[in-house]
């Protein structure tokens, strides 16, 4: 699996696809300052462009991931806190962490390293602190319509596929409470990109209202992808 990780997070896909939501960025500054969350490690951080923007507002940020490519590639003023290291095994001490987020990462992981990733980030987060996920919705509407043609379907290094009942399952089970889908951020500019093309025509009001529905209310779990966070 590391083998083809490695081949299909080459230089080309940094190069065509590595980029930062905002949207994501900006819902988790809002959660970190509404529940006085300063330090946050980032698994699976690619070259860093979400803790780079987190450090910008003053938190303490680190990062991990198992793609060299990926930390060559990182802003110099964050490279020196990312760790080239799996996340089944955090290079951090117990509860020393307030967040730790993982993006599209743990679709990628076996049966079993889902279950030492999960009991890493709780050995790390210090009482209270919190887990935060995003991963390929499994019930997403999305993908009974495109079937075969379902975005997640596209990367082959995709090993399992969770709907939000079930992570949150895997979540409770290791002792995490407070299971949230719903988060703050910015509504202007639109989260476009998972707009089907007729959506994006609209007037540009009408696709902020959109992307209020979309991350803040249950309209999310229509979304091909779904966030979720958890306390510990």
């Amino acid at each position: 699996m590391k083998k083809a990780l490695k081949n299909h997070y080459n230089k080309d896909y940094f190069e065509k696809r590595d980029h930062l939501d905002l949207h994501l960025a900006e819902a988790l500054r809002i959660l970190m300052m509404e529940n006085n969350l300063n330090s946050i490690l980032d698994v699976g951080c690619g070259t860093g462009q979400l803790i780079n923007y987190l450090k910008k507002y003053g938190f303490k940020v680190a990062g991990n991931d198992i793609s060299q490519e990926a930390i060559k590639r990182s802003p110099a003023t964050i490279r020196k806190n990312i760790y080239n290291a799996s996340a089944t095994k955090l290079p951090f001490k117990e509860e020393s962490l307030d967040l730790v987020t993982s993006i599209s990462v743990i679709e990628h992981l076996t049966k079993k390293g889902r279950e030492r990733f999960i009991s890493e980030v709780s050995r790390v987060l210090k009482p209270k602190g919190y887990i935060f996920l995003v991963t390929p919705n499994w019930n997403s509407p999305f993908r009974y319509i495109q079937g075969k043609n379902w975005f997640a379907y596209s990367d082959p290094t995709h090993t399992h596929y969770y709907s939000p009942k079930t992570l949150a399952k895997q979540l409770k089970s290791h002792g995490f409470k407070n299971i949230k889908f719903q988060f703050k951020t910015i509504y202007s500019p639109p989260y476009e990109w998972e707009l089907p093309g007729i959506l994006q025509k609209l007037p540009r009001f009408a696709k902020s209202i959109l992307t209020y529905l979309l991350i803040s209310t249950r309209f999310s779990f229509i979304r091909n992808s779904f966030w979720i966070a958890a306390q510990k």
